[in-house]
């Protein structure tokens, strides 16, 4: 019987997720720290994203027809490149606008490798290598609470280039853990196709229901980006700061990490459907409490709902996708999903730097609401519908 391999999964989530915390949560706090106005930032931040989302369905389009180790050696290679655009943040040569464009490319660097890593882990388990994604994702969740938790500390203390520290270092593991992996090379050979692996031009024909479905994903995506990278203005307007984000952050990746790591227990009981029905519902909860809530501790509690919106709606995008997409387009139908959330981002970074700016942090929470609120209908309308090219599988 071959070992399984959620122990090194659970590493690479660890890794990865560490260094979320510091390139997406504390993203404008580092930037406005050194300068930047808030609209410039949450521009900077969405064309981060949407760069991000226009690649990650070509990359696993190369995933899909090549196979194999494909998927790891993109993984390795887009974190040695966004380790190189981290690393020149620390030079000290660059000012305003050109910081932000490089800490830009490192985000879109650092984005595009999630559905990669989440096709790792549907690949081994084709292999019969087995990977438990729950308690991998749960791990890696922790990893992001204690990461955010320290790393908003660290920045309030010593300042914000050691956040950049961090995340080279986690960058730098996640290469290591990655290339550590076995062979995957059977992948292709072994898997049965429904039909041959289809163009990304075609994948939105043959995947209709499966694609309007997405928009869910993107609106969740846009409010999650909202309220959370601009978590610090949130704060400010109670009279906290970068350490009242951290301890808000850990609060609400510990909840999560317990959801996750028993997630697969969860998915026995509840469809995935439903699944992510409740998510919608916990995000327009959350959207609706952070306008109503005036205190720190308050927002702190309000970051609980963690359990059933976000910590929901992560992993069973990856079980959805699977039982959505035929297994010859297995790692384009993880890209799209992700793209779908990553442009979701996009737009809740424009928007809420633009509604900051001019409107100010009451009016974005208002908008919050509204983008929860047509999430949630879209995932009510969508989830159950299957597409023809489906028809008679088991996928």
């Amino acid at each position: 019987m071959k070992k399984t391999l959620t122990f090194r999964y659970t590493l690479q989530q660890m890794a990865y997720w560490a260094a979320a915390a510091g390139v997406m949560s504390f993203a404008s706090a580092y930037l406005l720290a050194k300068g930047l106005p808030a609209s410039q930032v949450g521009i900077l931040l969405a064309l981060g994203s949407l760069l991000s989302c226009a690649v990650q369905p070509f990359l696993a389009d190369r995933a899909d027809r090549f196979g194999g180790n494909m998927v790891k050696y993109l993984v390795v290679a887009l974190s040695a490149v966004s380790a190189a655009f981290f690393a020149l943040l620390l030079s000290g040569r660059l000012r305003g606008t050109l910081m932000g464009i490089v800490y830009l490319l490192g985000i879109f660097t650092f984005d595009a490798m999630m559905p990669l890593l989440n096709s790792i882990s549907v690949s081994f388990n084709s292999l019969g290598r087995k990977i438990n994604y729950g308690v991998g994702r749960g791990i890696g969740s922790l990893a992001y609470s204690l990461a955010a938790l320290g790393l908003g500390r660290l920045m309030a203390d010593f300042g914000e280039d050691w956040m950049i520290w961090a995340i080279l270092a986690m960058l730098a593991a996640n290469i290591i853990i990655t290339l550590g992996y076995p062979s995957m090379g059977e992948v292709r050979t072994r898997e049965k196709k429904n039909s041959e692996c289809c163009s990304v031009g075609v994948f939105f024909s043959r995947y209709r229901w499966y694609c309007v479905s997405l928009l869910g994903v993107l609106l969740m995506g846009m409010f999650h980006a909202m309220t959370e990278n601009y978590l610090i203005k949130i704060f400010d307007r109670l009279g906290g700061g970068s350490a009242e984000v951290g301890v808000a952050l850990f609060v609400a990746t510990f909840i999560e990490m317990f959801v996750l790591v028993f997630f697969e227990k969860i998915r026995k009981k509840i469809p995935d459907g439903t699944l992510l029905k409740i998510a919608g519902l916990s995000f327009l909860l959350k959207s609706v409490l952070f306008l109503v809530v005036k205190s720190v501790e308050g927002i702190y509690l309000v970051q609980l709902i963690q359990a059933t919106s976000y910590s929901f709606l992560a992993p069973t995008q990856v079980y959805y996708a699977d039982q959505k997409v035929l297994k010859a387009d297995m790692v384009k139908g993880q890209a799209f999903i992700t793209a779908a959330y990553s442009l979701g981002c996009a737009c809740g970074n424009f928007t809420g730097g633009q509604l900051i700016e001019f409107a100010g942090v009451d009016a974005m929470l208002i908008a919050g609401i509204v983008i929860a609120a047509l999430g949630t209908a879209v995932f009510f309308l969508t989830v159950g519908k299957k597409d023809k090219c489906l028809a008679g599988t088991h996928n």
